[in-house]
């Protein structure tokens, strides 16, 4: 079905269904989409040549007459984007979502999935840039964006079209989507509770992801992080080939003696108990090294050589929203980060005080879902307990996946002062900006995390 030659993509602004985009634009398939709203990522493929409806109508299916349409796994009977798809499936034109045609675009690849609760997007676009140099062209698909520093003529923001036998992307498990693909090759970073709006607990989330890892045939190979004991408990159900990383515990592939300086990291690589050599990382945090371990696993595993992965690693300028550091607001370096998950926030904290030894930094975290804030409510409070200085807007909604839930970052708040804390809640984003712009210029730098709209308040700052 995917090989129709007029696809229509449904949400074509969103990082996933735009990667799509390009990979059809690139073999040669005339494009054309729609968003709710203009954005960057918009704006970058009409540069391109596609065609982009801003608003969904019934009557731009019916104008464009695709041969499928795909769409965005936000789409549901409650957004604007469903007339659409109606429209599509009433003149009988196939749909699918969009795990579902990126496992179709998958198949007769050597499939590499990377899957886990954090660190997908920056070990796929590690793991596509180390085939990349190592001359395997591959194709791959990354939920976020590369760097312009590593971008190449083939790999540019977040998808490369390769003739390469290899096919790395993320595979994402809200929904069991990662099920979609029929992997060769998994890469499993971690395994914590989230998406708990879909999922029951941490044992079906467990389950989730021990049936996909036993999808991989038995020629095939799983690696996945000894450092994380859920993680662990998962990789021994793989029928096939396993592989460990880690940095605390003995692995196949071991980070040893690491040491952060300002603005980077080194770590000794140690493989099957060989000392290859000495890395170096651009990139804060012990999570980027665990996710620098994961990718130089996949690519050995298949057979890429350390001075390759040595290459890579040490020119790797990060990615989108991924500790992104955007310029200045006065004398504050402002950063951008996605983390949403409690892991993902302790962690960014702590790359941040790695990052910023001894300077004075002020955290603004905007909690990502009610549902997620609200099951995983303890977590998120002893994940902001090692922020100094923290504005906390209100909760940014997720369509279609809020339940009532009666939950605030008023309560973040209030936990968080009793612990003390120098928390301040923010109504909105509006309120957030006067909050920092009245006091953001007496601190050194300034992190704003979150999966919802603060990163338009990031680079808002710092183009003011």
């Amino acid at each position: 079905m995917i090989s129709q030659n007029k696809p229509y993509l449904i949400g074509i602004g969103g990082i996933g269904v735009s990667a799509l985009a390009r990979l059809f634009l690139g073999m040669g398939k005339p494009v054309a989409g729609s968003d709710l709203r203009d954005s960057a990522t918009v704006q970058e493929l009409i540069a391109l040549g596609i065609k982009v409806n801003i608003g969904h109508s019934a009557e731009n299916i019916t104008a464009y007459n695709p041969d499928v349409v795909i769409f965005s796994e936000d789409i549901s009977p409650q957004s604007q984007g469903y007339a659409e798809l109606s429209q599509a499936k009433k003149l009988g034109i196939p749909s699918l979502g969009y795990s579902q045609a990126l496992g179709q675009l998958m198949e007769g690849h050597f499939q590499i999935s990377v899957t886990g609760t954090n660190g997908k997007s920056t070990t796929t676009a590690l793991l596509g840039l180390m085939l990349e140099e190592a001359g395997l062209d591959p194709a791959v698909v990354v939920g976020s964006k590369l760097s312009p520093k590593n971008a190449s003529r083939k790999f540019i923001a977040n998808a490369r079209l390769g003739e390469g036998k290899y096919f790395v992307a993320e595979a994402d498990e809200y929904h069991r989507h990662m099920m979609d693909q029929n992997p060769n090759l998994v890469v499993l970073t971690n395994v914590a509770e989230d998406h708990l709006d879909y999922y029951k607990d941490i044992t079906e989330i467990k389950a989730a992801f021990e049936d996909f890892i036993k999808k991989v045939p038995v020629d095939g190979t799983v690696v996945y992080n000894a450092d994380d004991h859920t993680a662990v408990e998962v990789g021994r159900k793989a029928h096939c080939h396993k592989a460990t990383f880690g940095i605390h515990h003995y692995a196949d592939l071991q980070a040893i003696n690491p040491k952060a300086e300002k603005g980077k990291q080194s770590f000794d690589l140690h493989y099957k108990d060989q000392n290859l050599g000495r890395v170096e990382i651009a990139m804060p945090g012990l999570f980027n090294i665990s996710n620098a371990l994961a990718s130089s696993l996949a690519a050995l595993s298949i057979g890429v050589s350390f001075d390759v992965i040595k290459k890579v690693l040490g020119e790797f300028a990060g990615i989108w929203r991924r500790f992104e550091i955007l310029g200045q607001f006065g004398n504050a370096v402002v950063v951008s980060d996605y983390a949403h998950h409690p892991a993902g926030v302790a962690g960014t904290i702590e790359a941040a005080k790695q990052f910023f030894p001894g300077k004075k930094i002020l955290f603004v975290f905007q909690p990502h879902h009610r549902n997620r804030t609200k099951r995983l409510f303890g977590e998120f409070v002893e994940s902001l307990e090692g922020s100094d200085n923290l504005i906390l807007p209100e909760i940014f909604d997720v369509s279609g996946r809020e339940h009532g839930e009666n939950v605030s970052s008023q309560d973040l708040v209030n936990e968080l002062k009793n612990k003390g804390v120098a928390a301040e809640f923010a109504a909105d984003l509006d309120q957030t900006e006067q909050l920092l712009r009245s006091t953001g210029q007496q601190y050194d730098a300034i992190i704003m995390m979150g999966a919802g709209d603060i990163d338009l308040l990031a680079r808002k700052l710092v183009n003011s």
